[in-house]
């Protein structure tokens, strides 16, 4: 007799905005680890702002979070040079680097967040 029910795990993989990772070094685990904790600190920033949490104290630790995810960028994409393993640029990164290079506004990135950047005051992307 099979099982044709899926288990809670599959059901859960096969989500829109669900990753499944295979870690093979420790050093993943610690990366997955850290953006598991990141999506929910970020989600509730993201829900508390201009509720609770005034937009000065929020956007500079966005801005900080973004440099540092394209700082990991260039470091993995060294890496895999260096292993001669192809590395393809996440579109969110591309479109981070788009918006910073040339001041484009119209992808929701950073520039969405901060008044200063866009002339904005108010967010113009849909907080998850």
């Amino acid at each position: 007799m099979t099982n044709d029910v899926a288990s809670k795990w599959e059901i859960l993989a096969r989500e829109r905005n669900a990753r499944v990772v295979l870690c093979h070094t420790p050093d993943t685990y610690t990366l997955i680890d850290i953006a598991r904790m990141a999506d929910r600190g970020i989600r509730a920033l993201r829900n508390r702002l201009l509720i609770t949490l005034p937009i000065d104290d929020v956007v500079p630790l966005l801005e900080r979070y973004n440099e540092t995810l394209l700082a990991l960028h260039n470091v993995v994409e060294a890496i895999c040079e260096k292993a001669e393993i192809p590395y393809k640029t996440p579109r969110s990164i591309k479109k981070m680097l788009k918006s910073k290079g040339d001041g484009d506004a119209s992808d929701p990135t950073l520039s969405d967040w901060n008044p200063e950047i866009s002339g904005k005051t108010t967010l113009s992307t849909p907080l998850d």
